[in-house]
Parts: structure tokens; sequence; C-alpha cells
């Protein structure tokens, strides 16, 4: 059969146990057969037929055989088959016919999600673990005109060892992530100023560079990070729902430092690899429950609203259950934290939100 050749999209994934167990249920109304366009993601295309779409893989028969899996490009046919009583999809490339040749149309893969929504954070945000992290990075000494804030086209200085041919990040320091509870450190986020170029070696563990872009002035003690290979970033992440022993929460927003966001927004995540967090990885988001103070008609209250008085005169403090809001996506797993982007939402974000693994 041909079918049975086919790469699986998700091939070699290892599916969570939790996610086996769940029933794989279409949308109403899911078209039988469906055409991939340009710009589709593949967070997109799976809301087009599944009412979970972390569950995309379920829809693949996996073939660990296959050596090169195919991805999904534009144009491609993804035809709807029912297999032992349970939906698969197969792909049939569509090829496009001259008078004398016969050829396959060569496009980018479709990505998970918009690679427009986290490509600033995998090129160029970063959180590192600890203060001392971050201050044993090579840093700027400044330039020879005296200058604090230093702008594109000027000729640093910096104290520490860079290699030839390495494009640098220059980070500022920004906010300390501490746990809510514990107040143990789970970040620092580094924030890129600019970009430079390594030129001369200098005596004493003196390096020159060259600014050549600016996000921000770069100020004297800013850090120097190698940066990632642009063509290197990933844009196909495997879907799975997480599996998290406890629930975490929207620790904050990185960039702009605001406390709320909607779709396609980005978060710090207060779980990370430590706490079994993959790339990938699906959360579902929950806005918290209110809390209520008083245990009866005449004297319940919210308690954001009640006086000093009434929260001391209650003997009864609870809270309206939480609410979802949306899921969201782990693509940068640092140890302890996480950066995730927003794929649905129906209402706004905010810090403390509640994240926890899907239904």
């Amino acid at each position: 059969m041909k079918y049975h050749k086919l790469a699986v999209f998700f091939a070699s994934i290892l599916l969570a146990t939790s996610s086996l167990a769940d029933v794989l249920q279409l949308k109403d109304g899911h078209p039988d057969s469906y055409v991939v366009k340009k710009g589709d993601t593949l967070w997109d295309i799976s809301g087009v037929f599944l009412r979970k779409p972390w569950l995309w893989p379920r829809l693949w028969k996996l073939n660990p055989q296959v050596k090169d899996p195919h991805w999904i490009y534009p144009g491609d046919v993804l035809n709807l088959v029912w297999v032992n009583g349970e939906p698969q999809l197969v792909r049939k490339k569509v090829v496009r016919l001259s008078p004398s040749i016969k050829k396959s149309v060569k496009e980018n893969p479709v990505p998970t999600v918009k690679l427009s929504a986290i490509a600033p954070f995998l090129q160029y945000d970063h959180i590192f673990n600890q203060q001392d992290d971050l201050n044993s990075l090579p840093y700027v000494l400044g330039d020879d005109q005296n200058d604090k804030g230093l702008i594109a086209e000027r000729h640093l200085y910096v104290k520490g060892a860079l290699k030839d041919g390495v494009q640098y990040g220059i980070y500022h320091p920004g906010q300390v992530y501490k746990d809510k509870v514990t107040g143990e450190v789970l970040g620092v986020e580094g924030i890129l100023a600019g970009i430079a170029v390594v030129g001369a070696s200098h005596p004493d563990n003196v390096t020159e560079v060259v600014l050549t872009k600016n996000m921000r002035e770069v100020m004297q003690g800013d850090h120097l990070m190698a940066m990632p290979d642009s063509a290197l970033l990933n844009s196909i992440y495997y879907l799975k729902p997480a599996a998290l022993k406890q629930n975490g929460y929207v620790v904050a927003f990185p960039g702009n430092h605001g406390s709320v966001s909607g779709q396609y927004g980005v978060f710090v995540l207060n779980k990370g690899a430590r706490d079994g967090l993959q790339n990938g990885d699906v959360v579902k988001l929950m806005r918290p429950g209110v809390e209520l103070t008083g245990n009866s008609a005449k004297t319940v209250a919210y308690r954001q609203n009640s006086t000093a008085g009434q929260k001391l005169m209650s003997s009864d403090t609870h809270r309206l259950p939480d609410a979802e809001v949306g899921e969201a996506m782990a693509f940068k797993v640092y140890d302890k934290v996480s950066m995730a982007v927003i794929l649905r939402a129906n209402d706004m974000v905010r810090t403390d939100y509640v994240v926890s693994n899907p239904d």
C-alpha cells in the first residue's frame, strides 16, 4: 500500500501515557480533507480536525522505520481515513506538471506555531539560571570617548576572551524571576541591548568589538554571549500534553514587562526541565478563582473588596473554581523556568494565572 510508506509527521515521538488514554475526538463539522495553505501552522491545522489540538500526533500512524520524516508542506492534501475505529490522516503530495517536466513543489515545511511570535525570543532573549551565570560572561569596558550610552558603529572594548567570526549579543541584566512562595531565584532576564562582531585582541584579556546593531543603548558592564545561528532556530515542535507533577503559574511577560497578553503573547512559566517540561509541551491556562469571605447570603463578599474588619471577622474564606482561558506551548525550556507562547485565549492572560496539564 502506498500510504504505509508515508512518513509520519511526528516520527519517533514517545507519547505520554495520559495522551494515549484520551479519546481522540474530532470537531463537529470537520472536513474529510484539507489542502495545506501557505501561512498555515500545525496548530491551525490541528484545530480544523481536533477538539484537543495537542493530540495531533495520534492522527498519524507512527512508523519507526522511516529514517527521513517528510514534513507537511503547502499544497499537500490531508485526507481523513478510519483505521481500527480511530481517525487517521494520510497525506498526498501535490505535484505540478510542466509540458516536459514533473517535479514536486519545494516549500518550507509548515511550522508548529507562528514563527514571527517566537523568533525574537528564540534568537535574542535569554534567561540566566542565576546572577552568577551572567556575571561569569565577558563584559563591556566602554569606548575610547568616555561615552556611557554606546550606539551602533562604535568600537568597544570588552574584558574577556571572544572567538573570531562569532556574532555576540550584548545583554543587560533585567528582572529577577523569583518563586512567589519560596523566594527561590528561578532566573535572571537577559535583555538584548546590541549585537557585536569581534575585532582585535589586546593585552590583559581585552578584546575590541564593533557594535553593529542596537536594540537599546549598550552600557558599561553589559555582558556578551554568543548568539545562536538563525539557521538553527527550531520551527518544528512535537506537540504533546505536558505532564507536570504540580501546577505552575505565569511569572511575567518578557520584553515589555507588562502584566497581560493575548494570543501569541510570550510569557515566562515557573516550570522548567527539572519539572519534566520539554519543548513542544502544551499546557492549559486557568484564571484563578476569586476569593470570597463570609459564610451566609448576608455576609458573602469578594475578599478583594472586603474591609480589614470583614476579613478579620470572617470565619469562612473560600475560592470560586478556576476558569480555563486557553492553551500555551513551551518553546524555550531552561532548568527552572520556560518561555511559552499562548496558542489560544478566550480572554486576556495575566501574571499569576494558573498553568496546568491539559485535560
